[in-house]
């Protein structure tokens, strides 16, 4: 995830900085839109990995704790 996070930025910084100053906030959104991408997966993967975690005599809270926790990851994600 950060190698591709990683190979992402290096490849938006070296097109902005050849494209000149009219593409600066182009590349600033699609910067920002790889990261909220990455951010969400990331949310996603955490979720699932706590889900996994959840025994079977509590798996409805536990489930629901996951859930919740994953809802909060994603809007911390949007206010970036």
């Amino acid at each position: 995830m950060k190698l591709a996070l990683s190979a992402a930025l290096s490849l938006l910084l070296i097109g902005t900085a050849a494209a000149g100053q009219s593409n600066v906030s182009i590349g600033k959104l699609r910067l920002a839109d790889a990261a909220t991408d990455a951010c969400l997966a990331n949310c996603a993967s955490q979720n699932d990995a706590c889900k996994r975690v959840c025994p079977t005599t509590l798996g409805a809270p536990c489930q629901s704790a996951c859930d919740s926790q994953a809802q909060t990851c994603r809007q911390g994600c949007r206010n970036r």
